[in-house]
């Protein structure tokens, strides 16, 4: 069933017949292209456990210590499970080595996303692929934003959230679809308290299939509606009582351009899809300009490109990438509301996807796969160097001592990556064969340290981990 039953999937109003198929077809091309391009980009993420960025590293010491889940935050249990299950997985398996651990976790915070864009092609029937553009956009406008920073919630978030959306608006008309319908829309009412729109505009979309529905699809449709509707009550709770105000700050702040940055390294993925957003509503309004549009676009992007890989240190803000993740969630929001008018209106995302305006998306995506490998490429030097240290070192060391060894040349990104509290769990997770001889201290001014190592009683105990070497130190 399409999201609404006036779209026969063979009229489509303004662009009939074999353009529209040709539309369709082009659009398929440069979504497969567009998730080639991310899961390519996702593997030197996956191999330096990038997952381990912030807050990642102290989930992953949690799950690898306690043998259970983290699931911390209420309204994100479904996306925490995600990002944990591969480790904890190789846990039970017998794997304590806690960098292999990491790759795992890693595994799934990149990985998930494009399995589950994936998904969302095989949900659409024939006839309606055009609207992919909603992952697809998510894929490479929005999540590269923010992907840098792994452990954000909103990323794998808002992929399970166009998985829901689509399975209710396309798949209800069949018992396994209406199943598989209700399975997900329970999946996204604990996926993140920002969802909340989302889950209305889904339980709409669900009240809709009740009318156009029988026996066990509309129940089906009743409940994933109810489902839906309860979903974005609960997450409207987490908003208005949040676990942490200062959460809540940062998470608004970003979302009001904080990832783009007053001062300093802006957020460069972010300031690529801006452009590329600016050239896509461009190019149509002027044909005759399209081809130097898409020509002005394209060198743009080359060049942010450029900057980070020619300039990383000062090119690369973690808080920028930190202050992104809000980004997936929010333009899902804004791309499932227009998804519902343009099916009220009898129309299809296959309208707006015009030669020019498909060339930049796929040149936004080449950009954005060549721009994360550049990130991963820094934060693999940072490990490095960090991993050389704990091994050379032994005891405390104090973030000063730690800034001079790694960031002699004063660069941003090691500058950030040291002073945030995670530097301590990572340096953990980074001593070699897992024999803890040196931990790294934050900053001063970070806002939490998760570990004190005077305290044994609350260092982390995992099985790979050994604290011998640590207190037999002179």
């Amino acid at each position: 069933m399409s999201i609404a039953r006036a779209i026969p999937a063979d009229a489509e109003r303004d662009a009939p017949g074999l353009l529209s198929e040709t539309r369709e077809a082009a659009l398929s091309k440069v979504f497969w292209v567009a998730l080639a391009l991310s899961a390519l980009a996702a593997v030197p993420a996956i191999l330096s456990a990038q997952g381990l960025v912030y807050d990642g590293a102290y989930y992953l010491l949690g799950v690898a210590a306690h043998g259970q889940f983290q699931l911390w935050e209420p309204a994100r249990h479904s996306v925490q499970f995600l990002q944990q299950i591969f480790a904890f997985v190789g846990g039970k398996l017998g794997i304590h080595d806690v960098w292999t651990l990491g790759i795992l976790f890693s595994l799934a915070t990149a990985g998930w996303p494009i399995v589950i864009a994936a998904l969302c092609w095989f949900v659409l029937p024939r006839g309606q692929k055009s609207w992919i553009a909603g992952p697809l956009l998510n894929l490479v406008f929005a999540i590269p934003s923010t992907s840098f920073i792994g452990i954000g919630e909103g990323i794998i978030a808002s992929c399970l959230l166009w998985l829901a959306f689509l399975l209710v608006a396309f798949r209800m008309g069949k018992p396994t679809g209406a199943l598989a319908a209700v399975v997900a829309v329970g999946v996204c009412t604990v996926v993140h308290e920002s969802a909340a729109l989302c889950l209305v505009a889904i339980g709409f979309a669900a009240v809709l299939q009740i009318r156009r529905t029988t026996g066990f699809c509309r129940a089906s449709a009743v409940v994933a509606a109810i489902l839906a509707f309860a979903g974005a009550a609960y997450m409207l709770r987490w908003i208005v009582f949040p676990r942490s105000t200062i959460e809540r700050g940062d998470f608004l702040s970003g979302l009001l351009g904080g990832f783009v940055g007053t001062a300093g390294a802006p957020n460069v993925p972010a300031l690529a899809s801006l452009l590329a957003g600016v050239a896509m509503v461009i190019a149509p309004i002027r044909e005759r300009l399209a081809r130097w549009v898409v020509a002005i676009a394209v060198l743009g992007l080359v060049c942010q490109v450029a900057f980070l890989w020619l300039a990383p240190d000062e090119a690369i803000s973690p808080s920028r990438y930190f202050a992104a993740r809000g980004l997936p969630v929010a333009l899902t929001t804004v791309l499932m509301l227009a998804f519902l008018y343009l099916g009220r209106s009898g129309r299809t995302p296959v309208h707006f996807a015009t030669g020019p305006v498909l060339a930049i998306v796929l040149s936004l995506a080449a950009a954005q796969a060549a721009g994360q490998l550049a990130i991963a490429r820094a934060w693999t030097g940072y490990v490095q160097g960090l991993r050389a240290l704990v091994s050379s070192e032994s005891g405390t060391i104090r973030h000063a001592a730690a800034m001079a060894a790694l960031d002699s040349r004063g660069g941003r990104f090691r500058r950030e990556m040291l002073e945030h509290w995670s530097a301590e769990p990572l340096s953990i997770l980074l001593a070699p064969g897992g024999h803890v001889r040196a931990v790294v201290q934050p900053a001063p001014t970070a806002r939490w340290i998760p570990y004190d190592p005077h305290d044994r009683a609350k260092l982390p105990r995992a099985p790979g981990l050994d604290w011998s070497r640590f207190y037999a130190r002179p």
